[in-house]
């Protein structure tokens, strides 16, 4: 079961990068430029899925007995879904619980360093830390690269609000998306506020305090 669910988290990163990719390049694209790129994504993603499919086919005695896990792994969220539980390992060494937040508001993000918008809205999470809100929990998940990219991201820019590796994407498999960057705003384990893509750190610190405060009260 982990080693399906492993392959299917890689196959879902991969199918993340490209729609991400996408979003980014989007605003220097040419629209002859982004149908060639959106072109080029499904057909990537079409093998990927047939990929993905044989594999499974050859696994069928062990997805069947945890095909539930699996489905929920692949769901899209919605406003109004439970927050699906994690654990992720975080750069200060500490440990990150979704469950142990029950009675926080939480603002999830997922980012990439390549990505131009997720870097350019990242100084919103160090603001939205610094106004020390009581019952606020912040997390930046960084999607699938490796650990030494993500410390030297952290040491370069200074930030000191939580951000965990997902090396793997196993996090990610719980939290499907179309782009990143790719952020939710969590109240009691309920998910109020999804976000996908970003403008500028300002926009979205005023955007996401407006919610936090709506959720605060």
């Amino acid at each position: 079961m982990n080693r399906n669910r492993r392959f299917l988290a890689v196959i879902l990163g991969m199918s993340l990068c490209l729609a991400a990719l996408t979003a980014c390049a989007g605003s220097s694209n040419s629209d002859s430029q982004n149908e060639d790129v959106q072109e080029s994504n499904q057909d990537v993603s079409a093998a990927d899925s047939n990929e993905a499919e044989e594999y499974l086919e050859e696994s069928d005695e062990d997805i069947d007995t945890d095909a539930g896990a699996l489905n929920f792994d692949m769901k899209e969220l919605k406003e109004g879904d439970e927050a699906p539980d994690f654990t992720a390992k975080l750069v200060d060494g500490t440990e990150f619980k979704m469950s142990e937040h029950k009675e926080d508001v939480v603002l999830l993000n997922f980012f990439a360093t390549w990505c131009g918008p997720c870097m350019n809205e990242m100084p919103a999470f160090q603001m939205l830390k610094d106004d020390n809100y009581s019952n606020l929990a912040i997390l930046c998940v960084n999607c699938m690269e490796d650990k030494e990219t993500v410390d030297e991201l952290v040491k370069d820019e200074g930030f000191t609000f939580p951000i965990a590796y997902d090396e793997d994407g196993e996090i990610e498999a719980h939290y499907p998306t179309d782009g990143i960057p790719y952020t939710l705003v969590i109240k009691k384990g309920v998910i109020e506020k999804i976000y996908v893509g970003a403008m500028d750190a300002e926009t979205q610190y005023k955007e996401y305090k407006e919610a936090i405060d709506a959720c605060m009260n």
